[in-house]
């Protein structure tokens, strides 16, 4: 029951975890969508020699932008949990105090 109880629990933020997670299946999706293209381009070698050729070119480099796009979201997001944890910790009273000088 405390696998439950700890999942289901407020305390402990899920944003980071859940973050990673969809960043992972994002990237799935991504290269998923990709190969399928790349694929499509292949067997449209047939009918437009050209057009085909630069489809093939241009799939992998979309891929690496959306891979790019997709990193820089989810780093955003992290960055905006790691922020939310630490003012929930201020506000609670959890946070350690400022050192006196």
């Amino acid at each position: 029951m405390g696998i439950v109880s700890g999942f289901l629990s407020f305390e402990k933020s899920m944003g980071a975890t859940l973050t990673r997670l969809l960043y992972y299946f994002g990237i799935l999706g991504i290269l998923w969508h990709a190969v399928r293209r790349f694929w499509f381009w292949l067997t449209y070698l047939d009918n437009d020699w050209d057009t085909a050729l630069w489809g093939m070119i241009k799939t992998p480099i979309g891929a690496i932008i959306a891979i790019m796009v997709l990193r820089v979201i989810a780093e955003f997001l992290v960055a905006h949990f790691r922020m939310d944890k630490s003012l929930h910790d201020q506000v609670t009273g959890r946070a350690a105090p400022p050192k006196a000088e």
